[in-house]
């Protein structure tokens, strides 16, 4: 009687299994990171609106025209919400054909009376600098950054001229805000949040630019 060995090959069922799981693993990591990236892991941001921008008087009007160089400050007519979560969601654009040197953005009192101001650029830069208290400097390079990397870097999602650029900012705990740009999580920071908060923008470096406010809202709970 012939014994015939025993088969090592692998079931056609087995293999496909395998084959499909290798496959899926590289995908629902990068599906899983990008996720992240977008904030699926962050704490709920506040949902409960308590303020929008219902016209622009506060900042001049909502469409400013920028000489090269030119800087400007300004105060929203509401605070932020103490002891709580919020969500601050500001969004402006660039027309297009601004000198992309032109920026913009979002600045918090902080406790001790100085300002910390979530900056983008249309040259596709962002910058968290803090401005001391007292006299505001004539530019925002004087003030040194929260952190030495977060000076004006580069960054992809920085939109140029022409799109929309949107900034919020995330009390996530007491004394940490968390900054968003064009919905995607950035840094956390601490800010000791006073209440006060308002807008900063700059001209271009050699040409005119035309910054235009789209909206802004203030949510919390």
């Amino acid at each position: 009687m012939t014994i015939k060995p025993a088969s090592s090959a692998i079931p056609l069922w087995l293999h496909r299994v395998v084959t499909l799981a290798l496959l899926a693993t590289p995908g629902a990591a990068a599906l899983t990171a990008l996720l992240i990236a977008l904030g699926a892991a962050d704490p709920p941001r506040a949902a409960q609106r308590i303020w929008q921008a219902a016209d622009w008087r506060w900042v001049g009007g909502s469409a400013l025209a920028l000489a090269p160089g030119e800087a400007g400050w300004t105060t929203a007519p509401v605070s932020l919400p103490a002891n709580t979560r919020f969500t601050l969601d500001v969004r402006a654009r660039l027309l297009s054909g601004s000198d992309p040197g032109a920026a913009w953005g979002v600045w918090l009192a902080a406790a001790d009376g100085s300002r910390i101001v979530y900056a983008v650029s249309g040259e596709g830069y962002i910058t968290t600098r803090r401005c001391p208290p007292g006299d505001l400097p004539p530019t925002l390079e004087a003030c040194p950054a929260l952190r030495p990397e977060w000076r004006w870097t580069p960054y992809p999602r920085a939109n140029p001229p022409g799109a929309t650029n949107r900034l919020e900012l995330h009390r996530e705990a007491p004394g940490q805000v968390r900054l968003r740009l064009n919905r995607e999580r950035l840094g956390l920071s601490a800010v000791e949040a006073a209440g006060p908060w308002g807008l900063w923008w700059r001209g271009g470096r050699a040409d005119s630019a035309v910054l235009t406010w789209e909206a802004a809202a203030l949510y919390t709970g």
